[in-house]
């Protein structure tokens, strides 16, 4: 009983950690496999979804992730399923201050994960015409506090290949550190991507997955 307590436990701060990843971007660049999300809104509609293998316990994730811009601001309508159990999503995202190259923006997610609301404001920053981004988010969740998270994305090969390096975490969390590979099968229409995550200090948590991402 006491096990099975505690995994509870353990899937519902990695539910908290995952669920800044309702992110969606231009057609070019943040969004999968980032959970720090970016100041860019999908221009039309996409999809993203993702498979995530626990290796700290035996566990799996897959989420599901379509996300549209009908009024100008995005709303992405989803959900996740983790070991039998279910969890709706709902968010707007709003741009303040669309990212433009070599430029700073701002935007702002707001929504509701299963039963609990948060908030998310996210910055953004170019470098060297789009080939050097890094992206900041600050925000709460009612029930488990201050989120953050710090990401940098980097063109490695002919603006198909993206490398991306991130770090999150809430508050009185050990840090979760992520990294990865995207590459864009068609340009701006279809990516795949693979991570490798880890949060030390708490049982050694690892983690792997696989995504993709089609753009309409």
């Amino acid at each position: 009983m006491a096990g099975r307590l505690h995994r509870k436990l353990r899937n519902r701060l990695t539910l908290t950690c995952q669920a800044l990843a309702l992110m969606v971007a231009a057609p070019a660049y943040a969004a999968r496999p980032f959970v720090t999300d970016d100041a860019r809104i999908v221009e039309h509609c996409q999809v993203e979804t993702f498979y995530k293998e626990q290796r700290t316990y035996s566990g799996s994730e897959f989420w599901l992730l379509p996300a549209c811009n009908p009024f100008g601001f995005e709303i992405t309508v989803g959900g996740n399923r983790i070991e039998g159990e279910q969890n709706e999503i709902l968010q707007t995202k709003f741009l303040l201050k669309p990212l433009a190259p070599n430029d700073i923006g701002f935007a702002l997610s707001l929504g509701v994960f299963g039963s609990d609301p948060y908030f998310n404001f996210i910055t953004s920053r170019s470098f060297a015409d789009d080939r050097l981004v890094v992206h900041g988010n600050l925000g709460s969740f009612r029930d488990a506090g201050g989120t953050w998270g710090l990401g940098l994305e980097a063109l490695l090969l002919a603006s198909r290949v993206y490398g991306i390096l991130e770090t999150f975490g809430q508050h009185r969390e050990t840090p979760t550190w992520h990294y990865g590979i995207r590459f864009w099968v068609i340009p701006d229409r279809f990516q795949i991507d693979a991570t490798r995550g880890e949060q030390t200090g708490t049982g050694n948590r690892q983690f792997y997955t696989v995504g993709l991402r089609f753009l309409f």
